[in-house]
């Protein structure tokens, strides 16, 4: 059982002319798009003869779906299982600690395929088959995994208990991918530079200020003030 992200460990394995084709895709994608690429300029990039192409794939769209398929961090949520809520070691961490290496694993794989997920953005309209693809094999899975860790985490007491754990899991990703949409989509990062690190950890502590709070409670158990922002 691990949580953070190591993209040498958790990329697919990468060989051969066929992987050679995608990987130049991917770069071609990011560039132009998929309307401005050609199969003449991926056979040049990835050093292959334009014919050699349509050997492993019938045209551009089906080198672009072939990237969505299989250019995703599914590896580092595969080793993610069993379900995390089964998994004993898990609770030996402090809660925050848990949701903060998870968070910035979250982040990690999103960021090393930040490419593709920007390409599964911007196409989702034309191929929304692969989108759902996309959510139901990442961000679904995720989603699940942590609402399943975070109601038991309720059981035991550590939290409060949750109505619905699979909308909390899902606002705490949504608060993590805020990071990518807002630093890294709309290049925030040019104008208020943030480290991910301090992100998450601020992600984590006001997510878990709430869960663990009881319902009408205001102080926030880190800083001791209330809600007016006044010492008890």
């Amino acid at each position: 059982m691990r949580l953070t992200y190591d993209a040498d460990r958790d990329r697919p394995a990468r060989e051969g002319k066929r992987d050679a084709i995608m990987d130049a895709a991917i770069a071609i994608f990011g560039k132009t798009g998929l309307d401005g690429a050609s199969v003449e300029e991926i056979a040049r990039t990835a050093g292959v003869a334009k014919g050699t192409v349509y050997l492993y794939f019938k045209s551009k769209d089906d080198i672009f779906e072939a990237v969505l398929a299989e250019r995703w961090p599914g590896p580092f949520l595969e080793a993610l299982q069993p379900d995390m809520a089964s998994v004993p070691e898990l609770y030996e961490l402090p809660l925050e600690t848990a949701l903060q290496e998870l968070g910035m694993g979250f982040l990690e794989a999103i960021e090393d395929n930040l490419t593709v997920f920007k390409l599964a953005v911007s196409e989702a309209y034309r191929y929304p088959r692969r989108a759902e693809h996309l959510f139901e094999s990442t961000f679904l899975k995720a989603n699940r995994m942590v609402a399943a860790y975070l109601e038991k985490q309720a059981n035991l007491g550590v939290i409060a208990p949750l109505d619905a754990p699979l909308i909390t899991a899902r606002c705490l990703q949504g608060m993590l991918m805020t990071y990518i949409l807002s630093q890294e989509l709309l290049l925030g990062k040019k104008f208020t530079p943030i480290e991910k690190k301090v992100w998450v950890r601020e992600v984590v502590r006001l997510f878990v200020w709430g869960v663990r709070a009881p319902h009408g409670a205001t102080e926030d158990p880190e800083e001791g003030r209330n809600s007016h922002g006044e010492t008890g």
